[in-house]
């Protein structure tokens, strides 16, 4: 099954310089949202592939509760099968300052639970679809040497090599906001889905790759837009 992840930006060729013959040979069969776009643009896309459109909120998705994209399926806290494939969402970002999806550690940890549950319970998560990623890092973050400064508010030492292992660079951003979630590398960790796709990094501006592992789980940063084979 062919995808198209799209997240956080929107994409000129997805919306104002939308060619549709050159997206009819795409294969598209999915399009699934990983957060921080607005609805008229899901909107679009929807209409334009007219395939099974599945998305989370981020934590920039102020307007989803009054007006929530039409066509989509909202994944959060549900396990949703397309064609075969099961998929799992986990909306929102880090909290930070009250907002709509922004989740402790602790509450995103409760939240990962029912992922597991619905896992063991409800038949293969394949796919996990979160806003946020998981860390990278095996440690925790109060016990990273890298990525935290004392201030807790600017990401440090972001691409350079982990002070810890000189061969692993480090890939998690340290800003409260863009804080990666524990409780997201537990649960891949412990379910080990196929893919997890996310958003809200922004490929670390530049210093992390689209694609990282975890275990036997691809890690797909889906900013802007990206064609998968699930």
């Amino acid at each position: 099954m062919r995808a198209l992840l799209v997240a956080d930006t929107e994409v000129p060729s997805l919306y104002d310089h939308f060619q549709p013959e050159r997206w009819a040979t795409a294969g598209i069969e999915v399009v699934i949202s990983c957060g921080d776009l607005r609805p008229a643009y899901l909107e679009f896309l929807a209409t334009m592939f007219n395939v099974p459109c599945l998305f989370v909120r981020g934590n920039h998705d102020t307007t989803y509760a009054a007006n929530p994209p039409g066509g989509w399926v909202n994944l959060d806290g549900t396990l949703h099968r397309v064609g075969g494939i099961g998929f799992y969402g986990l909306e929102g970002s880090p909290w930070y300052n009250g907002g709509p999806a922004q989740y402790t550690e602790g509450q995103m940890a409760r939240r990962a639970r029912w992922a597991r549950l619905a896992n063991w319970t409800g038949g293969r998560i394949d796919v996990l679809v979160a806003h946020a990623a998981p860390r990278m890092c095996p440690n925790s973050r109060d016990a990273c040497p890298c990525v935290y400064p004392p201030d807790g508010i600017a990401p440090r030492n972001l691409g350079r090599p982990c002070a810890e292992d000189p061969d692993r660079r480090v890939l998690d951003m340290g800003d409260i906001p863009h804080r990666p979630f524990d409780s997201l590398r537990s649960v891949v960790l412990a379910v080990q889905p196929r893919f997890l796709l996310h958003g809200h990094m922004h490929l670390g501006y530049g210093l992390r790759p689209r694609e990282l592992s975890l275990g036997r789980t691809r890690v797909i940063d889906a900013y802007g837009h990206a064609i998968i084979d699930l």
